[in-house]
């Protein structure tokens, strides 16, 4: 059964990574103090936002993430409403909405500002990178990386502070041959249940690909034959 392997105490301690590397565990959670900061924050940030759209989230939650686009994303997810699923195309256009509205600078009066959404999707690829991700293949895979809680990052551990995870599922539909993409925040009472899902439960993998089961998730994969829960088949 796959575990979460990272724990706080680890923090700044050395370990060696499968190539035989020496690396430094780096921080993925909030110490009691930043949670309180976090929340205070948050509360704040969403002091307009309608009561319905909060109270889908629960009491539990708060955005545990700093400013940047892991914070849009999550916040984004939030405001079209926790615990419900969204296409990827409503979370993109959501996404553009909201930051779209934070100006960075004003440029001149022909051009008029450059916001948030501006600089991410402009942003350049990483030099030597293998594949070079366009906003769209980033924001995909960031949602992929809020599902980590093994290995040495796991993102979405504040997540999982915060009673809550992204789910993730896959349909297929006549003319998208990878399917398509739904996301989910998904909230708990308790941080024993906040783990996140995989549903490919309606998707038919293209041969080429294969079936895409891997048992070291911590948290549920749904397809049509089986389901498999924290690395145990069931």
């Amino acid at each position: 059964m796959s575990q979460i392997i990272y724990t706080p105490d680890n923090v700044g301690k050395e370990f060696i990574t499968k190539q035989g590397r020496i690396r430094t565990n780096r921080k993925y959670h909030m110490t009691p103090t930043e949670m309180g900061e976090a929340k205070k924050r948050w509360e704040k940030e969403i002091e307009n936002v309608d009561k319905r759209t909060k109270d889908k989230a629960g009491l539990l939650f708060f955005n545990p993430y700093r400013k940047g686009i892991y914070y849009y994303q999550i916040q984004t997810l939030f405001l079209l409403g926790a615990n419900e699923w969204h296409s990827f195309t409503e979370v993109l256009r959501k996404l553009e909405i909201y930051t779209s509205k934070m100006v960075i600078r004003k440029l001149t009066r022909s051009d008029g500002n450059y916001t948030v959404w501006d600089k991410f999707k402009g942003k350049r690829g990483r030099d030597h990178a293998r594949r070079c991700k366009d906003h769209i293949g980033r924001v995909q895979e960031n949602f992929v990386f809020f599902q980590r809680l093994t290995g040495s990052h796991p993102y979405g551990y504040k997540l999982y502070q915060v009673c809550s995870a992204v789910d993730i599922k896959r349909v297929s539909r006549d003319g998208f041959e990878q399917g398509v993409y739904f996301y989910r925040l998904s909230t708990y009472d308790t941080m024993k249940e906040a783990f996140p899902i995989k549903d490919f439960r309606h998707f038919t993998f293209p041969r080429q690909e294969g079936k895409y089961v891997n048992y070291k998730f911590v948290g549920t994969i749904l397809t049509k034959d089986r389901t498999i829960v924290r690395g145990v088949e069931v």
